[in-house]
């Protein structure tokens, strides 16, 4: 048996629930927000002015306002998913969307209407903010990774790295020990886990210069088919590394000990991934050496089809090309298609393999006195880099500035308070005269005021700035959700569930 709960009732839960959230969240909004005290059953008590942490442990006795709140919250999270900051702005952004729509429905106003115009709004006002953005000066990228690490000795340093490989999904964080440093591997790198620990018998790193490599698709099971290929690429003094989908440990094991009898050098090596990712990685491979991919059980293959690499770095648990061919219809493609992707785990693959045709990949090894420094560190590490990865599209005068300016742009009455709620709810938290607001908008937006330094700045020369695709994604997220629970007029819950409420 389930209870239903709809029309007046069921937004009055709403509103609850919006309030609750919201208000916590917002009261953290600016340089001068508070902090939240937060106490969970599985935790020691701790105090944080984190948006997403503090959306994540409001819940409420009441299974219906915690339904409601389940809801709101996914408009926070897929913000932070996506770009990695704007929690608090999206929840301030829709709270007041929400409570102005159902005013507005109150009314006796369509909600689908009303969704409908509120979604041609959203429209409007991105253009509107995509016109005021700039691109980011190497100053402005210190900024924003220092603000976002909460330290400007770690945000100089993560722009020194992200500026020489140029985006996220190039750049890995390690433990390291004591002292913090990067290293940046130029070429392609696949990471491979089965090479043999026979090869690095004196070594632990082995360099090939003018290397010839064969792909194999399939099951390599005789070295007899390829042998007088091998043969050919020895006679010619030169090393040879077999790429494979599977062989068994006798193929190794021949190839290995041929190399100890011979003091030849050839490589064997599995292909590395699964599935439609092997495919790519394959096409990569190819569009760098030059090699033609053979399957053996119906293919002939011969000295032709190999391709070469200037230089391959093989080491431990990964093997590295370097080649000096030329990929860009390769590349191309692969930022064509970066582009159409929508799914963020498949955008990262197609990414990663950009950043390897271009500029190479950076590890960052974090270091610390212990492992909880450490950890500590690569969260604010992992925070500054993403902060400006999604700064490079552009970035716009922050503390709600810009979306007060285009609040004057639009003509939706719903979305002009909303516009103006982030600014306002600043400068509330700061416990500042609306003077302040006055003097921005007389200004013409020249001016903003800094209220971690209690000074107005020139708009052109401030730190106040907010990457341009958080702001985006926060109003998204904001309208999306508000317009959802607009429109909902029925919520079925389970009878059993006690409603302590009274909201009649």
């Amino acid at each position: 048996m389930h209870k239903v709960i709809k029309d007046k009732e069921l937004k009055k839960y709403m509103t609850e629930a919006i309030n609750l959230i919201c208000d916590a969240v917002a009261s953290t909004l600016g340089p001068s927000g508070n902090n939240v005290l937060i106490n969970t059953s599985d935790a020691v008590p701790f105090i944080t002015n984190d948006g997403v942490t503090i959306a994540n442990a409001i819940s409420s006795d009441d299974e219906v306002i915690n339904t409601i709140l389940e809801i709101i919250k996914e408009s926070s999270f897929k913000t932070n998913e996506r770009v990695g900051d704007g929690t608090t702005t999206t929840l301030v952004l829709l709270q007041s969307i929400y409570n102005n729509g159902v005013k507005k429905i109150e009314t006796g106003y369509d909600p689908l209407v009303l969704k409908k115009e509120l979604e041609n709004s959203l429209d409007v006002i991105i253009e509107e903010i995509k016109k005021k953005k700039r691109i980011p000066s190497k100053k402005d990228f210190i900024f924003i990774a220092s603000v976002a690490a909460e330290d400007m000795e770690v945000g100089t340093f993560i722009e020194e790295v992200f500026s020489k490989v140029g985006s996220k999904s190039a750049i890995r964080l390690e433990e390291g020990e004591e002292l913090t440093y990067y290293e940046i591997k130029k070429g392609y790198n696949l990471e491979i886990d089965n090479i043999s620990n026979v090869y690095f018998s004196n070594t632990n790193e082995i360099k090939l210069s003018n290397v010839y490599i064969l792909i194999i698709k399939g099951y390599l099971n005789n070295l007899e088919k390829i042998s007088s290929i091998i043969n050919e690429g020895l006679n010619r003094d030169k090393n040879i590394v077999i790429l494979a989908d599977e062989f068994d440990d006798d193929i190794l094991n021949n190839v290995i000990l041929y190399n100890i009898q011979m003091n030849k050098n050839i490589y064997l090596f599995k292909l590395p991934d699964y599935g439609f990712r092997k495919e790519e990685i394959i096409k990569d491979i190819e569009s760098l050496t030059s090699s033609k991919v053979k399957n053996l059980d119906y293919e002939n293959i011969s000295f032709s089809d190999l391709g070469t690499a200037k230089e391959l770095i093989i080491k431990k648990d990964e093997i590295i090309i370097l080649s000096d061919k030329v990929t860009s219809d390769r590349l191309a493609g692969l930022e064509k298609e970066y582009n159409d992707i929508k799914d963020d785990y498949e955008k990262e693959f197609v990414s990663s393999r950009i950043a390897k045709f271009k500029n190479g990949i950076a590890t960052i090894y974090v270091g610390g006195k212990t492992k909880t420094e450490i950890k500590e560190k690569i969260m604010r590490y992992e925070d500054a880099i993403c902060a400006l990865e999604v700064s490079l599209d552009g970035i716009l005068l922050g503390g709600g500035v810009t979306l007060l300016d285009v609040s004057n742009k639009i003509d939706n009455s719903i979305m002009q308070i909303a516009l103006k709620a982030p600014f306002k709810k600043i400068i509330s938290n700061s416990y500042k005269d609306v003077d302040v607001l006055e003097e921005i908008i007389n200004s013409d937006y020249k001016k903003v005021y800094n209220f971690a330094l209690n000074r107005f700045e020139e708009s052109k020369d401030t730190t106040i700035i907010d990457p341009m695709n958080v702001t985006i994604e926060s109003l998204k997220n904001a309208v999306s959700i508000a317009s959802l629970l607009l429109t909902t007029n029925y919520l079925v819950i389970n009878e059993n569930i006690k409603i302590e409420k009274d909201v009649l």
